[in-house]
């Protein structure tokens, strides 16, 4: 399984008081926010002794998870001001109040059933679907087969839902929210593709166009037309394998992969590589943590926001963190809709940052691994966030975070 960057920093706490076997009644543990760090909301680990397996902030959300290298740990949600500590309570698992435990994110990807395949079409009888942890795309899938239900694998926090259409053109759609429960498993249920419609828990929000929708990747290539070379980026046109698994599906925290072998900028396959994105999403927070890892390195790989006219872009960099955003009417879900959209990227893994024909464009350093970050933000959802300046503000605070994660000690 592939490693992913961490919002919280991990630091065992020792318990001087008591020896390896002994539970000491009394537990807690400190999280602290550096002077330059951001504010709201952050999931965090928290590694503990195998004696207190099981337990629980006493009044955070919390719960144990197996991490990326295999180790159970504790998940905790915790809001903590610049320049502030807290000291968080533990208590034994019969003492976790339920009012701290709610399902805040979800990863998913279902396929039709009951039908067979016509060419490129899945027809059936109805709208069936079986939600699989894992899957391999066959070969004839393509936009609008109606065989994956909303067209690929679904996540959500309580914040904001995505989507990623698991077809030649790879990009992340944007599902806003209208409440905090986990929607996505109804999503699509009722006619398909009715979420393309505002309904009681959201909808459909984004038109991706021929972009690559909020931050998927793609291939930058030169055209070369009468003479003169010009620029387009090539989604996944020309790929031998795709394959999605579900890696985690918690209280707090969902994830999941997506392979690709053999992709490739043309039918002649010179620059074919194997990429394998990882996806992560934390409750109380609308960002996606996207981590790549390539076969071998590529000067030519970019990940795009949908550049869609009248829009205010907004650029910021911080410390090791630079983001591109756009602020605007760009939801089509009703007249005069705000939504905000980021790619946040690390600046020494980014060749440049441009516009394209459809997006605005991150060009990755050659490397075999690299991470970003995407968002959303709908102001129907968001009271602190109405304006491009607020949205502005909103995405300075986050870089904030991600240069100075919250530390847990004893």
């Amino acid at each position: 399984m592939m490693k992913f960057s961490k919002i919280g920093l991990v630091l065992v706490p020792f318990l001087a008081s008591c020896s390896q076997g002994e539970i000491n009644s009394a537990l807690s543990v400190e999280v602290k926010n550096s002077a330059g760090g951001g504010s709201g909301e952050q999931v965090v680990e928290i590694s503990l002794p195998a004696q207190y397996a099981g337990w629980k902030l006493k009044q955070n959300a919390s719960e144990w998870v197996e991490n990326s290298e295999g180790k159970s740990v504790l998940l905790g949600a915790v809001s903590v001001a610049p320049s502030a500590t807290a000291s968080l309570e533990l208590v034994p698992p019969e003492q976790v109040s339920s009012a701290y435990v709610q399902d805040r994110a979800h990863a998913e990807l279902s396929v039709r059933t009951g039908g067979k395949w016509e060419d490129a079409v899945y027809k059936a009888e109805g709208f069936s679907f079986d939600e699989v942890t894992s899957f391999t795309s066959p070969a004839q899938l393509t936009d609008h087969s109606y065989f994956l239900r909303y067209e690929g694998p679904g996540w959500e926090s309580d914040q904001m839902g995505y989507r990623l259409y698991l077809d030649w053109r790879n990009a992340i759609d944007v599902f806003v929210k209208t409440n905090d429960s986990v929607v996505l498993p109804e999503v699509g249920q009722d006619g398909y593709d009715s979420y393309h419609a505002l309904s009681s828990w959201g909808g459909d929000a984004l038109k991706v166009g021929k972009s690559l929708g909020v931050g998927a990747l793609g291939r930058l290539i030169e055209n070369e037309v009468q003479g003169s070379s010009t620029q387009s980026v090539m989604h996944f046109q020309h790929v031998e394998n795709t394959h999605y698994q579900l890696v985690s599906n918690s209280q707090l925290r969902a994830e999941f992969e997506v392979a690709y072998e053999g992709w490739s900028s043309s039918e002649a396959k010179a620059d074919s590589i194997d990429v394998t994105t990882h996806y992560r999403i934390d409750a109380f927070d609308p960002t996606t943590h996207i981590s790549v890892s390539v076969s071998e390195p590529s000067d030519n790989i970019v990940a795009g926001l949908v550049a869609h006219d009248g829009m205010q872009v907004i650029k910021a960099e911080q410390g090791e963190w630079g983001v591109v955003a756009t602020w605007g009417t760009q939801s089509i879900l009703a007249d005069n809709d705000n939504l905000g959209l980021a790619v946040v990227y690390r600046l020494n893994q980014v060749e440049k940052v441009f516009e394209g024909e459809h997006d605005h464009l991150v060009l990755f350093k050659p490397l075999t691994a690299f991470d970003y970050k995407i968002l959303a933000v709908w102001p129907k959802r968001s009271s602190d966030v109405q304006t491009a300046k607020q949205f502005e503000d909103y995405l300075v605070n986050k870089l904030k975070m991600y240069n100075h994660p919250l530390t847990v000690s004893n």
